[in-house]
Protein backbone atom coordinates (compact mmCIF):
# COMPACT_ATOMS: atom_id res chain seq x y z
CA UNK A 1 0.00 0.00 0.00
CA UNK A 2 2.87 2.36 0.78
CA UNK A 3 4.48 1.80 -2.63
CA UNK A 4 1.11 2.33 -4.31
CA UNK A 5 0.53 5.65 -2.55
CA UNK A 6 4.02 6.88 -3.52
CA UNK A 7 3.36 6.18 -7.19
CA UNK A 8 0.02 8.02 -7.00
CA UNK A 9 1.57 11.08 -5.42
CA UNK A 10 4.35 11.10 -8.04
CA UNK A 11 1.73 11.06 -10.78
CA UNK A 12 -0.13 13.93 -9.14
CA UNK A 13 3.11 15.91 -8.68
CA UNK A 14 4.13 15.39 -12.28
CA UNK A 15 0.71 16.51 -13.43
CA UNK A 16 1.07 19.67 -11.36
CA UNK A 17 4.44 20.53 -12.94
CA UNK A 18 3.50 19.85 -16.57
CA UNK A 19 0.92 21.91 -18.35
CA UNK A 20 -2.69 20.72 -17.93
CA UNK A 21 -3.61 18.31 -20.76
CA UNK A 22 -6.88 18.53 -22.52
CA UNK A 23 -10.00 16.69 -21.26
CA UNK A 24 -9.76 14.21 -24.11
CA UNK A 25 -6.36 13.05 -22.84
CA UNK A 26 -7.89 12.32 -19.41
CA UNK A 27 -10.78 10.49 -21.08
CA UNK A 28 -8.30 8.40 -23.08
CA UNK A 29 -6.42 7.40 -19.92
CA UNK A 30 -9.78 6.60 -18.23
CA UNK A 31 -10.71 4.23 -21.07
CA UNK A 32 -7.34 2.51 -20.68
CA UNK A 33 -8.14 2.07 -16.99
CA UNK A 34 -11.50 0.45 -17.87
CA UNK A 35 -9.76 -2.03 -20.17
CA UNK A 36 -7.19 -2.84 -17.50
CA UNK A 37 -9.93 -3.41 -14.91
CA UNK A 38 -11.82 -5.77 -17.23
CA UNK A 39 -8.58 -7.67 -17.83
CA UNK A 40 -8.12 -8.16 -14.09
CA UNK A 41 -5.23 -5.68 -13.73
CA UNK A 42 -6.77 -3.82 -10.83
CA UNK A 43 -3.52 -2.13 -9.69
CA UNK A 44 -2.84 -0.68 -13.15
CA UNK A 45 -6.49 0.36 -13.43
CA UNK A 46 -6.24 2.19 -10.10
CA UNK A 47 -3.14 4.07 -11.28
CA UNK A 48 -4.78 5.06 -14.58
CA UNK A 49 -7.97 6.22 -12.84
CA UNK A 50 -5.90 8.29 -10.41
CA UNK A 51 -3.91 9.82 -13.28
CA UNK A 52 -7.11 10.70 -15.13
CA UNK A 53 -8.51 12.30 -11.95
CA UNK A 54 -5.29 14.33 -11.57
CA UNK A 55 -5.43 15.50 -15.21
CA UNK A 56 -9.11 16.48 -15.04
CA UNK A 57 -10.00 17.40 -11.43
CA UNK A 58 -13.42 18.68 -12.46
CA UNK A 59 -14.63 15.21 -13.47
CA UNK A 60 -15.80 13.45 -10.27
CA UNK A 61 -16.28 10.13 -12.08
CA UNK A 62 -12.52 9.59 -12.35
CA UNK A 63 -11.99 10.20 -8.65
CA UNK A 64 -14.91 8.01 -7.56
CA UNK A 65 -13.78 5.23 -9.87
CA UNK A 66 -10.30 5.27 -8.38
CA UNK A 67 -11.77 5.12 -4.88
CA UNK A 68 -13.99 2.17 -5.87
CA UNK A 69 -11.06 -0.02 -6.97
CA UNK A 70 -8.61 1.15 -4.33
CA UNK A 71 -9.42 -1.67 -1.87
CA UNK A 72 -9.07 -4.42 -4.46
CA UNK A 73 -5.84 -2.89 -5.73
CA UNK A 74 -4.42 -2.90 -2.22
CA UNK A 75 -5.30 -6.59 -1.86
CA UNK A 76 -3.46 -7.46 -5.09
CA UNK A 77 -0.35 -5.51 -4.07
CA UNK A 78 0.17 -6.04 -0.33
CA UNK A 79 2.70 -3.70 1.29
CA UNK A 80 6.17 -4.97 1.98
CA UNK A 81 7.13 -4.53 5.61
CA UNK A 82 10.79 -3.42 5.77
CA UNK A 83 13.09 -5.19 8.10
CA UNK A 84 14.66 -3.51 11.07
CA UNK A 85 18.03 -3.25 9.35
CA UNK A 86 16.50 -1.52 6.33
CA UNK A 87 14.81 1.04 8.58
CA UNK A 88 18.08 1.73 10.27
CA UNK A 89 19.86 2.19 6.94
CA UNK A 90 17.24 4.62 5.63
CA UNK A 91 17.20 6.57 8.84
CA UNK A 92 13.58 6.00 9.69
CA UNK A 93 14.53 4.31 12.98
CA UNK A 94 16.66 5.96 15.62
CA UNK A 95 18.23 4.79 18.80
CA UNK A 96 15.23 6.00 20.72
CA UNK A 97 13.00 3.42 19.03
CA UNK A 98 10.86 2.90 15.93
CA UNK A 99 9.41 5.83 14.03
CA UNK A 100 5.78 4.65 14.55
CA UNK A 101 3.98 4.99 17.87
CA UNK A 102 3.28 1.73 19.70
CA UNK A 103 -0.29 0.44 19.91
CA UNK A 104 -1.77 1.58 23.22
CA UNK A 105 -4.79 0.11 25.11
CA UNK A 106 -7.06 2.92 23.89
CA UNK A 107 -6.33 1.93 20.28
CA UNK A 108 -7.11 -1.70 21.08
CA UNK A 109 -10.45 -0.80 22.69
CA UNK A 110 -11.40 1.40 19.73
CA UNK A 111 -10.64 -1.49 17.39
CA UNK A 112 -12.87 -3.84 19.40
CA UNK A 113 -15.88 -1.54 19.44
CA UNK A 114 -18.13 -2.46 16.52
CA UNK A 115 -19.38 0.30 14.27
CA UNK A 116 -22.72 0.43 12.46
CA UNK A 117 -22.79 0.18 8.67
CA UNK A 118 -22.87 3.54 6.84
CA UNK A 119 -26.25 5.06 6.04
CA UNK A 120 -27.11 7.26 3.08
CA UNK A 121 -28.06 10.84 3.84
CA UNK A 122 -30.02 11.90 0.79
CA UNK A 123 -32.24 14.86 0.13
CA UNK A 124 -35.70 14.54 1.66
CA UNK A 125 -37.53 15.82 -1.45
CA UNK A 126 -39.76 13.70 -3.67
CA UNK A 127 -38.96 13.46 -7.38
CA UNK A 128 -40.58 12.40 -10.65
CA UNK A 129 -38.62 10.39 -13.23
CA UNK A 130 -39.27 9.67 -16.90
CA UNK A 131 -35.97 8.33 -18.27
CA UNK A 132 -34.74 6.17 -21.10
CA UNK A 133 -31.10 5.22 -20.56
CA UNK A 134 -28.80 2.30 -19.90
CA UNK A 135 -28.23 0.98 -16.37
CA UNK A 136 -25.19 3.14 -15.57
CA UNK A 137 -26.76 6.36 -16.79
CA UNK A 138 -30.00 5.49 -15.04
CA UNK A 139 -28.24 5.05 -11.69
CA UNK A 140 -26.32 8.29 -12.11
CA UNK A 141 -29.41 10.38 -12.91
CA UNK A 142 -31.46 8.90 -10.09
CA UNK A 143 -28.64 9.31 -7.55
CA UNK A 144 -27.82 12.90 -8.60
CA UNK A 145 -31.46 13.87 -8.20
CA UNK A 146 -31.13 13.23 -4.43
CA UNK A 147 -27.58 14.51 -4.00
CA UNK A 148 -25.91 11.07 -4.10
CA UNK A 149 -23.06 9.65 -6.17
CA UNK A 150 -22.87 6.05 -7.46
CA UNK A 151 -19.77 4.01 -8.23
CA UNK A 152 -19.97 0.73 -10.10
CA UNK A 153 -18.41 -2.63 -9.61
CA UNK A 154 -15.71 -3.59 -12.11
CA UNK A 155 -17.89 -6.33 -13.62
CA UNK A 156 -20.98 -4.17 -13.91
CA UNK A 157 -22.34 -3.87 -17.49
CA UNK A 158 -24.41 -0.94 -18.71
CA UNK A 159 -26.73 -3.10 -20.80
CA UNK A 160 -29.43 -1.95 -23.25
CA UNK A 161 -31.48 1.22 -22.70
CA UNK A 162 -34.33 0.96 -20.18
CA UNK A 163 -37.54 2.92 -19.73
CA UNK A 164 -37.83 4.19 -16.14
CA UNK A 165 -41.01 6.02 -15.12
CA UNK A 166 -41.71 6.92 -11.48
CA UNK A 167 -43.76 9.70 -9.89
CA UNK A 168 -43.65 11.31 -6.44
CA UNK A 169 -40.96 9.04 -4.97
CA UNK A 170 -38.48 9.64 -2.17
CA UNK A 171 -34.91 8.43 -2.39
CA UNK A 172 -35.65 5.00 -0.86
CA UNK A 173 -38.46 4.28 -3.31
CA UNK A 174 -36.42 5.55 -6.24
CA UNK A 175 -33.32 3.52 -5.38
CA UNK A 176 -35.33 0.33 -4.77
CA UNK A 177 -37.12 0.86 -8.09
CA UNK A 178 -33.75 1.30 -9.82
CA UNK A 179 -32.55 -1.95 -8.21
CA UNK A 180 -35.58 -3.81 -9.55
CA UNK A 181 -35.34 -2.25 -13.03
CA UNK A 182 -31.62 -2.93 -13.54
CA UNK A 183 -31.31 -6.21 -11.61
CA UNK A 184 -28.74 -4.63 -9.29
CA UNK A 185 -28.19 -3.96 -5.63
CA UNK A 186 -26.40 -1.14 -3.88
CA UNK A 187 -24.09 -1.03 -0.89
CA UNK A 188 -23.73 2.28 1.01
CA UNK A 189 -20.08 3.32 1.31
CA UNK A 190 -20.51 6.71 2.97
CA UNK A 191 -23.23 9.25 3.58
CA UNK A 192 -23.27 10.32 -0.12
CA UNK A 193 -21.59 7.45 -1.96
CA UNK A 194 -22.81 3.95 -2.73
CA UNK A 195 -21.57 1.02 -4.78
CA UNK A 196 -23.73 -0.62 -7.46
CA UNK A 197 -23.21 -4.27 -8.42
CA UNK A 198 -25.08 -6.97 -10.33
CA UNK A 199 -27.55 -8.76 -8.07
CA UNK A 200 -26.13 -12.29 -7.93
CA UNK A 201 -25.53 -14.58 -4.98
CA UNK A 202 -21.77 -14.42 -5.49
CA UNK A 203 -21.72 -10.62 -5.56
CA UNK A 204 -23.89 -10.48 -2.49
CA UNK A 205 -21.50 -12.69 -0.57
CA UNK A 206 -18.52 -10.59 -1.70
CA UNK A 207 -19.85 -7.06 -1.32
CA UNK A 208 -22.86 -6.99 0.99
CA UNK A 209 -21.81 -6.14 4.57
CA UNK A 210 -22.30 -8.68 7.35
CA UNK A 211 -23.73 -7.26 10.57
CA UNK A 212 -24.37 -8.57 14.07
CA UNK A 213 -27.45 -7.36 15.96
CA UNK A 214 -28.39 -7.87 19.62
CA UNK A 215 -32.12 -7.70 20.43
CA UNK A 216 -33.09 -7.44 24.11
CA UNK A 217 -36.21 -9.30 25.21
CA UNK A 218 -38.53 -6.64 26.69
CA UNK A 219 -39.82 -8.78 29.58
CA UNK A 220 -39.47 -12.15 31.28
CA UNK A 221 -40.14 -14.90 28.78
CA UNK A 222 -39.87 -18.64 29.26
CA UNK A 223 -36.89 -20.36 27.69
CA UNK A 224 -39.16 -22.62 25.65
CA UNK A 225 -41.10 -19.72 24.16
CA UNK A 226 -37.92 -17.77 23.39
CA UNK A 227 -36.47 -20.82 21.64
CA UNK A 228 -39.61 -21.30 19.52
CA UNK A 229 -39.62 -17.64 18.45
CA UNK A 230 -35.92 -17.75 17.58
CA UNK A 231 -36.30 -20.90 15.50
CA UNK A 232 -39.25 -19.42 13.62
CA UNK A 233 -37.33 -16.23 12.74
CA UNK A 234 -34.27 -18.22 11.70
CA UNK A 235 -36.29 -20.49 9.41
CA UNK A 236 -38.09 -17.57 7.76
CA UNK A 237 -34.92 -15.67 6.86
CA UNK A 238 -32.41 -18.60 6.79
CA UNK A 239 -30.06 -16.72 9.08
CA UNK A 240 -26.46 -17.84 9.27
CA UNK A 241 -26.19 -17.44 13.04
CA UNK A 242 -28.79 -16.93 15.78
CA UNK A 243 -28.00 -17.39 19.48
CA UNK A 244 -30.31 -17.19 22.50
CA UNK A 245 -29.34 -16.09 26.00
CA UNK A 246 -32.18 -17.01 28.35
CA UNK A 247 -30.29 -15.73 31.42
CA UNK A 248 -29.91 -12.14 30.18
CA UNK A 249 -32.91 -12.30 27.80
CA UNK A 250 -30.93 -11.48 24.67
CA UNK A 251 -31.11 -12.65 21.07
CA UNK A 252 -28.00 -12.28 18.86
CA UNK A 253 -28.28 -12.50 15.04
CA UNK A 254 -25.47 -12.36 12.48
CA UNK A 255 -25.78 -12.47 8.68
CA UNK A 256 -25.94 -10.16 5.66
CA UNK A 257 -27.66 -6.88 6.37
CA UNK A 258 -30.52 -7.57 3.92
CA UNK A 259 -31.53 -10.54 6.09
CA UNK A 260 -30.72 -9.33 9.57
CA UNK A 261 -32.63 -6.04 9.50
CA UNK A 262 -36.06 -7.49 8.53
CA UNK A 263 -35.43 -10.45 10.87
CA UNK A 264 -34.90 -7.98 13.68
CA UNK A 265 -38.20 -6.23 12.96
CA UNK A 266 -40.07 -9.54 12.92
CA UNK A 267 -38.46 -10.63 16.20
CA UNK A 268 -39.41 -7.35 17.89
CA UNK A 269 -43.01 -7.78 16.77
CA UNK A 270 -43.15 -11.35 18.10
CA UNK A 271 -41.68 -10.15 21.40
CA UNK A 272 -44.29 -7.42 21.74
CA UNK A 273 -45.27 -6.37 25.24
CA UNK A 274 -47.87 -8.79 26.57
CA UNK A 275 -51.04 -7.54 28.19
CA UNK A 276 -51.41 -7.64 31.97
CA UNK A 277 -54.52 -8.91 33.73
CA UNK A 278 -55.70 -8.08 37.27
CA UNK A 279 -57.67 -10.95 38.83
CA UNK A 280 -59.93 -10.43 41.84
CA UNK A 281 -60.80 -13.57 43.80
CA UNK A 282 -63.29 -13.94 46.65
CA UNK A 283 -63.69 -17.18 48.60
CA UNK A 284 -66.84 -17.18 50.77
CA UNK A 285 -67.59 -19.90 53.33
CA UNK A 286 -70.90 -20.03 55.24
CA UNK A 287 -71.37 -22.37 58.23
CA UNK A 288 -74.79 -22.99 59.79
CA UNK A 289 -75.55 -25.41 62.62
CA UNK A 290 -78.53 -26.05 64.92
CA UNK A 291 -79.13 -28.46 67.82
CA UNK A 292 -82.56 -29.38 69.30
CA UNK A 293 -83.16 -31.64 72.30
CA UNK A 294 -86.59 -32.30 73.89
CA UNK A 295 -88.44 -35.03 75.82
CA UNK A 296 -88.61 -36.65 79.27
CA UNK A 297 -85.33 -37.81 80.72
CA UNK A 298 -86.05 -40.99 82.68
CA UNK A 299 -83.59 -43.26 84.46
CA UNK A 300 -82.53 -46.22 82.43
CA UNK A 301 -81.41 -48.38 85.39
CA UNK A 302 -83.20 -49.19 88.74
CA UNK A 303 -81.03 -50.45 91.66
CA UNK A 304 -82.62 -53.14 93.91
CA UNK A 305 -81.79 -53.28 97.63
CA UNK A 306 -82.59 -56.19 100.08
CA UNK A 307 -84.47 -54.94 103.12
CA UNK A 308 -85.33 -58.24 104.83
CA UNK A 309 -84.02 -59.71 108.13
CA UNK A 310 -82.85 -63.08 106.83
CA UNK A 311 -79.88 -64.29 108.89
CA UNK A 312 -79.96 -61.02 110.71
CA UNK A 313 -78.06 -59.32 107.85
CA UNK A 314 -77.52 -55.58 108.35
CA UNK A 315 -79.48 -53.14 106.25
CA UNK A 316 -77.31 -51.47 103.60
CA UNK A 317 -78.87 -48.85 101.28
CA UNK A 318 -76.62 -47.09 98.70
CA UNK A 319 -76.24 -43.37 99.27
CA UNK A 320 -77.25 -42.65 95.65
CA UNK A 321 -80.77 -43.93 96.28
CA UNK A 322 -83.07 -41.25 97.62
CA UNK A 323 -86.41 -42.96 97.08
CA UNK A 324 -87.39 -46.59 97.37
CA UNK A 325 -90.36 -48.50 96.14
CA UNK A 326 -90.76 -51.65 98.32
CA UNK A 327 -92.45 -54.91 97.68
CA UNK A 328 -92.68 -58.15 99.65
CA UNK A 329 -92.56 -58.33 103.43
CA UNK A 330 -90.69 -59.79 106.35
CA UNK A 331 -87.61 -61.61 105.33
CA UNK A 332 -88.42 -61.13 101.61
CA UNK A 333 -88.67 -57.35 101.63
CA UNK A 334 -86.96 -55.66 98.66
CA UNK A 335 -86.72 -52.06 97.61
CA UNK A 336 -86.31 -50.54 94.09
CA UNK A 337 -84.57 -47.22 93.80
CA UNK A 338 -86.63 -44.60 92.02
CA UNK A 339 -84.80 -41.60 90.49
CA UNK A 340 -86.45 -38.32 89.61
CA UNK A 341 -87.46 -37.68 85.97
CA UNK A 342 -86.45 -34.50 84.07
CA UNK A 343 -88.45 -32.74 81.38
CA UNK A 344 -86.10 -30.95 78.96
CA UNK A 345 -86.35 -28.74 75.86
CA UNK A 346 -83.09 -27.23 74.54
CA UNK A 347 -82.46 -25.36 71.22
CA UNK A 348 -79.16 -23.85 70.01
CA UNK A 349 -78.21 -22.29 66.66
CA UNK A 350 -74.92 -20.94 65.28
CA UNK A 351 -73.97 -19.12 62.09
CA UNK A 352 -70.54 -18.18 60.78
CA UNK A 353 -69.09 -16.57 57.64
CA UNK A 354 -65.49 -16.59 56.34
CA UNK A 355 -64.50 -14.25 53.50
CA UNK A 356 -61.11 -14.39 51.80
CA UNK A 357 -60.54 -11.65 49.22
CA UNK A 358 -57.38 -11.22 47.19
CA UNK A 359 -56.14 -9.64 43.97
CA UNK A 360 -53.29 -10.80 41.78
CA UNK A 361 -51.67 -9.51 38.59
CA UNK A 362 -50.46 -11.81 35.86
CA UNK A 363 -48.95 -11.50 32.38
CA UNK A 364 -50.74 -13.12 29.47
CA UNK A 365 -49.64 -16.74 29.11
CA UNK A 366 -47.49 -16.80 32.27
CA UNK A 367 -48.69 -18.36 35.56
CA UNK A 368 -48.91 -16.35 38.76
CA UNK A 369 -49.10 -17.95 42.23
CA UNK A 370 -50.11 -16.64 45.62
CA UNK A 371 -50.61 -18.06 49.12
CA UNK A 372 -52.48 -16.35 51.95
CA UNK A 373 -52.45 -18.10 55.30
CA UNK A 374 -50.15 -19.93 57.72
CA UNK A 375 -47.70 -22.80 57.57
CA UNK A 376 -48.52 -25.58 60.04
CA UNK A 377 -45.70 -27.92 61.18
CA UNK A 378 -46.78 -31.57 61.15
CA UNK A 379 -44.70 -34.19 62.92
CA UNK A 380 -43.63 -36.97 60.55
CA UNK A 381 -41.12 -38.97 62.62
CA UNK A 382 -39.77 -39.06 66.16
CA UNK A 383 -38.63 -41.32 68.99
CA UNK A 384 -41.26 -42.45 71.51
CA UNK A 385 -39.40 -45.22 73.38
CA UNK A 386 -37.88 -45.23 76.88
CA UNK A 387 -35.25 -42.69 77.78
CA UNK A 388 -32.98 -45.38 79.28
CA UNK A 389 -32.73 -49.17 79.69
CA UNK A 390 -32.63 -51.18 82.89
CA UNK A 391 -28.94 -51.94 82.35
CA UNK A 392 -28.23 -48.24 82.67
CA UNK A 393 -27.43 -47.45 79.04
CA UNK A 394 -28.62 -44.18 77.60
CA UNK A 395 -30.82 -44.14 74.50
CA UNK A 396 -30.02 -41.88 71.58
CA UNK A 397 -33.12 -39.87 70.84
CA UNK A 398 -32.94 -38.37 67.34
CA UNK A 399 -34.59 -35.00 66.84
CA UNK A 400 -38.08 -35.11 65.36
CA UNK A 401 -38.69 -34.19 61.74
CA UNK A 402 -41.51 -32.04 60.46
CA UNK A 403 -43.24 -31.15 57.27
CA UNK A 404 -45.13 -27.93 56.73
CA UNK A 405 -48.65 -27.69 55.41
CA UNK A 406 -49.87 -24.44 53.88
CA UNK A 407 -53.12 -23.39 55.51
CA UNK A 408 -55.35 -20.80 53.95
CA UNK A 409 -55.79 -20.03 50.26
CA UNK A 410 -53.32 -21.10 47.56
CA UNK A 411 -54.02 -19.70 44.10
CA UNK A 412 -52.33 -20.33 40.75
CA UNK A 413 -53.82 -18.64 37.71
CA UNK A 414 -52.71 -18.36 34.07
CA UNK A 415 -54.59 -15.81 31.91
CA UNK A 416 -54.97 -16.04 28.13
CA UNK A 417 -56.35 -12.95 26.41
CA UNK A 418 -58.38 -13.48 23.24
CA UNK A 419 -59.32 -9.87 22.62
CA UNK A 420 -60.02 -6.70 24.54
CA UNK A 421 -63.34 -8.21 25.70
CA UNK A 422 -62.66 -11.89 26.53
CA UNK A 423 -60.14 -13.64 28.76
CA UNK A 424 -59.63 -17.33 29.57
CA UNK A 425 -58.31 -18.24 33.03
CA UNK A 426 -56.62 -21.51 34.02
CA UNK A 427 -57.31 -21.86 37.74
CA UNK A 428 -55.78 -24.04 40.43
CA UNK A 429 -57.16 -23.09 43.85
CA UNK A 430 -56.89 -24.88 47.20
CA UNK A 431 -58.41 -23.90 50.57
CA UNK A 432 -57.06 -25.68 53.67
CA UNK A 433 -58.18 -25.22 57.31
CA UNK A 434 -57.89 -27.19 60.53
CA UNK A 435 -60.93 -29.35 61.14
CA UNK A 436 -60.45 -29.45 64.93
CA UNK A 437 -59.91 -33.22 65.10
CA UNK A 438 -56.66 -35.14 65.39
CA UNK A 439 -55.45 -38.72 64.96
CA UNK A 440 -52.57 -39.84 67.19
CA UNK A 441 -51.75 -36.22 67.88
CA UNK A 442 -51.63 -35.30 64.18
CA UNK A 443 -54.22 -32.65 63.25
CA UNK A 444 -56.76 -33.35 60.54
CA UNK A 445 -56.76 -30.73 57.77
CA UNK A 446 -59.86 -29.99 55.74
CA UNK A 447 -59.06 -29.25 52.11
CA UNK A 448 -61.10 -27.95 49.20
CA UNK A 449 -59.43 -27.88 45.80
CA UNK A 450 -60.50 -26.60 42.41
CA UNK A 451 -58.83 -27.08 39.01
CA UNK A 452 -60.81 -25.41 36.26
CA UNK A 453 -60.71 -23.33 33.10
CA UNK A 454 -63.19 -20.53 32.57
CA UNK A 455 -63.74 -17.91 29.87
CA UNK A 456 -65.05 -14.55 31.08
CA UNK A 457 -65.72 -11.12 29.72
CA UNK A 458 -63.79 -8.00 30.62
CA UNK A 459 -64.76 -6.96 34.19
CA UNK A 460 -67.37 -9.72 34.54
CA UNK A 461 -68.00 -11.43 37.91
CA UNK A 462 -68.68 -15.17 37.85
CA UNK A 463 -69.11 -17.97 40.38
CA UNK A 464 -66.61 -20.51 39.14
CA UNK A 465 -67.08 -23.09 41.91
CA UNK A 466 -69.47 -23.94 44.72
CA UNK A 467 -69.48 -26.68 47.37
CA UNK A 468 -72.29 -27.44 49.78
CA UNK A 469 -72.03 -29.93 52.66
CA UNK A 470 -75.16 -30.77 54.71
CA UNK A 471 -75.60 -33.26 57.55
CA UNK A 472 -78.53 -34.11 59.83
CA UNK A 473 -78.27 -36.43 62.85
CA UNK A 474 -81.34 -37.56 64.87
CA UNK A 475 -80.95 -39.53 68.14
CA UNK A 476 -83.86 -41.09 70.19
CA UNK A 477 -83.14 -42.53 73.63
CA UNK A 478 -85.58 -43.94 76.18
CA UNK A 479 -86.83 -47.03 78.05
CA UNK A 480 -86.82 -50.07 75.83
CA UNK A 481 -90.29 -51.10 74.87
CA UNK A 482 -92.06 -48.09 76.37
CA UNK A 483 -90.44 -45.58 73.99
CA UNK A 484 -91.77 -47.55 71.01
CA UNK A 485 -95.42 -47.32 72.02
CA UNK A 486 -97.30 -45.06 69.61
CA UNK A 487 -98.28 -41.67 71.02
CA UNK A 488 -97.50 -42.64 74.62
CA UNK A 489 -93.92 -43.48 73.70
CA UNK A 490 -93.12 -39.73 73.46
CA UNK A 491 -93.52 -39.59 77.24
CA UNK A 492 -90.79 -42.13 77.84
CA UNK A 493 -88.02 -41.01 75.43
CA UNK A 494 -85.64 -38.13 74.63
CA UNK A 495 -85.03 -36.76 71.09
CA UNK A 496 -81.82 -34.99 69.93
CA UNK A 497 -81.59 -33.42 66.44
CA UNK A 498 -78.35 -31.87 65.05
CA UNK A 499 -78.30 -30.11 61.64
CA UNK A 500 -75.17 -28.54 60.06
CA UNK A 501 -74.67 -26.91 56.63
CA UNK A 502 -71.46 -25.59 55.00
CA UNK A 503 -71.40 -23.65 51.72
CA UNK A 504 -68.26 -22.54 49.88
CA UNK A 505 -68.41 -20.17 46.88
CA UNK A 506 -65.54 -18.96 44.69
CA UNK A 507 -66.16 -15.71 42.82
CA UNK A 508 -63.67 -14.30 40.32
CA UNK A 509 -63.39 -11.24 38.09
CA UNK A 510 -60.64 -10.50 35.50
CA UNK A 511 -59.75 -6.96 34.44
CA UNK A 512 -57.51 -6.24 31.44
CA UNK A 513 -54.89 -3.61 32.29
CA UNK A 514 -53.24 -3.26 28.86
CA UNK A 515 -54.33 -3.97 25.31
CA UNK A 516 -53.57 -7.34 23.68
CA UNK A 517 -51.29 -7.53 20.61
CA UNK A 518 -54.21 -7.81 18.16
CA UNK A 519 -55.23 -4.24 19.05
CA UNK A 520 -51.98 -2.81 17.63
CA UNK A 521 -51.30 -2.30 13.93
CA UNK A 522 -48.26 -4.35 12.95
CA UNK A 523 -46.02 -2.53 10.44
CA UNK A 524 -45.35 -4.23 7.12
CA UNK A 525 -41.95 -5.81 6.58
CA UNK A 526 -40.75 -5.75 2.97
CA UNK A 527 -38.07 -8.34 2.32
CA UNK A 528 -38.25 -9.19 -1.37
CA UNK A 529 -37.72 -12.69 -2.79
CA UNK A 530 -35.11 -15.04 -1.37
CA UNK A 531 -32.80 -14.61 -4.36
CA UNK A 532 -33.05 -10.79 -4.41
CA UNK A 533 -33.76 -9.36 -0.95
CA UNK A 534 -34.37 -5.65 -0.57
CA UNK A 535 -31.36 -3.65 0.63
CA UNK A 536 -32.13 -1.74 3.86
CA UNK A 537 -31.66 2.00 3.40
Amino acid sequence: MRTLRVVVWLLIASAAVQPLPAADEAAKIYQQGLKAERAGQVVRAYLLYSQAAALDPGNQIYLLKSQAVQSRAALQSPPKVPRRTELAETGTETDAGPALDPLNPADRMAERNPKPPPELQAASSRQDFDLRADARSLWEQVAHAFGLDPVFDGDYQAGPPLRFHLTDADYREALHAAEAATGSFLVPISARLFLVAKDTEQKRRELEPTVSVTVPVPQATTAQELTEIGQAVRQVFTLEHLALDSQQNLVVMRDRISRVMPARRLLEQLLHQRPQVAIELELVELDRSSSLAYGLELPMTFPIAYLGTFWNSPLNIPSTITSLATFGGGQSLFGIGVASATLLANLSRSWGQTLVRTEIRAIDGLPASMHVGDRLPVLTSGYFGPASFSQGGQVYMPPPSFTFEDLGVSLKVTPHTHSADEITLDLETEFKVLSGDSINGIPVISSRKLVSKVRLGQGEWAVVAGLMTSSEVRTISGIAGLSSVPVLGQLFNQTNKDVSTTEVLMIIKPTLLSLPPDQFAAPAIWTGPDARPITPL
